[in-house]
């Protein structure tokens, strides 16, 4: 959470951005408000009714920021704007310094309400537009400030400030338990046994905590959930969409490229001669949006989509290689290669595999029955697009996290990579 300095229209008032949104029924609000700022630990709130929810923003200021002074919400306000209601999806960026308010409004309803550093900032921008290009949301970027690189329209400071809206206040006292009981204390000394036909059971005891295997079992399906892919195909697929790479592009050339295992790919490009204007010119609407660097030598573009593929399947987990079968697997093909034996390096392809530890790290308890256990560990293989055979050829049980490729010098043998992943096994 972020507070502004005085606002010069009004030297008590002050914005606050970074709030924790909730949306809610309009029905009950007092009993939902509660929850969720009980949820937040919050102790003020804000709210707006959108399409017939109730949207509250939750926050925790500090005693001494709120000494004489009235806190606005700044999402709040720049989501009132009668320009930004009557879009689909709006990304406000705001710079601030070295910060970059970010926030995101989505048919009239704050979605991301956020404080963050510039790079940060230009990632989950990214991020936002793939999630509105998947939900078919045409997206409009407001902002200023030379952090926040292009936007489709301009969002000053003086648009918020003739805003009255978004009043921040504080969460009324909730009404201590004590008093109830008392007032059943007391009905009870009057009415006597007869209030006893009317008092409801007592409550059932609470449930019993969660055993080993049940945090075991929660902790293997939180691995899955993401679908981590499978090695041996996403990782030979990456590498031939960069095969047949543009390396100049407008006086600029192809530096490295990072996929991660799903979204989209972001190439960096290197100062060759061209401009930043020259680029902007050329560069086609698959590239977009860019982001160029500060030092005036790099510039970002959004590259292509990383290709969906199988993920690895736990049903199949009887037929995964364990770890001395996965060592000795991944180290036979550098060895057909390299001039030296029992050598990992060889003509480049270098492999290494971390240790794998348990998935849930609490050891069964003494006695506890159970099967066989699922290890995880980190992997990574540095190598050239010529020995994309050695990753084709890679177990089942190995999920590709991210690859960077890189250009090192001209012709196929140039075009380095180096992947990284997971391994499971089990013990």
């Amino acid at each position: 959470m972020f507070i502004t300095e005085p606002l010069p229209t009004d030297r008590r008032a002050r914005l606050v951005f970074g709030l924790n949104w909730s949306a809610y029924p309009v029905k009950g609000v007092r009993a939902e408000r509660r929850r969720y700022a009980d949820d937040y630990g919050a102790t003020h709130y804000v709210e707006m009714k959108v399409a017939g929810e109730m949207l509250g923003g939750f926050a925790a200021p500090d005693a001494a920021d709120l000494r004489r002074t009235r806190l606005f919400s700044g999402a709040a306000r720049i989501a009132l704007l009668e320009r930004v209601k009557s879009r689909p999806a709006v990304l406000a960026l705001l710079q601030n310094a070295h910060q970059v308010f970010l926030v995101h409004v989505v048919r009239g309803a704050v979605r991301n309400d956020e404080v963050l550093s510039p790079e940060a900032a230009k990632a989950r921008r990214i991020e936002i537009e793939q999630q509105c290009l998947r939900q078919n949301l045409p997206l409009v970027t407001f902002g200023s400030g030379a952090l926040v690189g292009d936007v489709d329209e301009a969002l000053g400071a003086g648009e918020l400030l003739k805003q009255k809206s978004g009043r921040i206040s504080k969460l009324p006292v909730s009404v201590p338990p004590l008093i109830p009981v008392a007032v059943i204390v007391i009905a009870l000394a009057v009415f006597g046994g007869k209030l006893f036909d009317i008092v409801s059971p007592p409550p059932p005891p609470p449930p019993a905590p969660p055993s080993w295997q049940e945090q075991y079992d929660a902790a293997v399906r939180a691995v899955f959930a993401s679908k981590p892919p499978v090695a041996s195909i996403l990782a030979p697929k990456l590498l031939d969409t960069f095969g047949d790479v543009e390396t100049n592009v407008s006086g600029w050339q192809f530096d490295h490229a990072d996929c991660a295992a799903t979204g989209t790919c972001s190439v960096t490009y290197r100062r060759a001669g061209g401009s930043f204007d020259g680029f902007e010119r050329t560069a086609p609407p698959t590239m977009r949006p860019l982001a160029f660097g500060r030092d005036g030598l790099s510039l970002t573009t959004r590259g292509p989509a990383v290709p969906k593929v199988p993920a690895i399947a736990l049903a199949r987990s009887k037929q995964w290689l364990n770890e001395q079968q996965l060592i000795e697997t991944l180290q036979t093909p550098p060895q057909r290669l390299s001039v030296k034996a029992l050598d990992l390096d060889s003509h480049g392809y270098t492999v290494r595999l971390d240790p794998p530890a348990r998935v849930l790290s609490a050891p069964p308890a003494p006695g506890d029955r159970h099967g066989r256990l699922v290890l995880q560990g980190n992997w990574e293989i540095d190598g050239f697009r010529w020995q994309a055979p050695l990753l084709a050829a890679l177990p089942e049980n190995m999920a590709l996290d991210s690859i960077t490729v890189s250009l090192l010098a001209q012709g196929a043998a140039g075009i380095h990579f180096a992947a990284k992943g997971k391994y499971y096994v089990l013990d």
